[in-house]
């Protein structure tokens, strides 16, 4: 089941990034309009490229790599109306560490297979 969301102007949605270009062809719309159930069924132990929205003190194209391990909250933004997930994830750019942050949906440009996930997570180990 698809849930419109009246007050999205996709206009905002691009995200600002002075170091990468993220246009509307990354987005991935698909993610945007799920219901929660669902968003956190596909994002949740899955590896995901991110484009930053500010420059990354990590990586300098700011695209990084993260496994979201567990989402507390998936909100929209008061300021803006951009959509938010809050959680746990795994930055494999830095090492593994684990961190808390607040993603912005339309910054996840990938998401991929649980069997991509664990090449990945492995290739990170070594």
């Amino acid at each position: 089941m698809l849930v419109k969301i009246p007050f999205i102007d996709y206009n905002k949605l691009v995200m600002k990034n002075t170091t990468t270009e993220n246009d509307m062809s990354r987005f991935d719309h698909s993610l945007y309009c799920l219901p929660e159930a669902e968003l956190r069924r596909k994002v949740t132990n899955r590896v995901v490229t991110y484009y930053n929205e500010s420059p990354s003190t990590v990586k300098n194209d700011g695209v990084r790599s993260l496994v979201i391990k567990k989402i507390d909250r998936i909100g929209n933004s008061k300021s803006d109306g951009r959509r938010y997930i809050q959680g746990e994830v795994q930055d494999l750019d830095d090492g593994g560490k684990t961190k808390f942050r607040t993603l912005h949906v339309a910054g996840i440009t990938k998401v991929k297979s649980r069997l991509a996930t664990a090449i990945k997570l492995a290739k990170s180990v070594y």
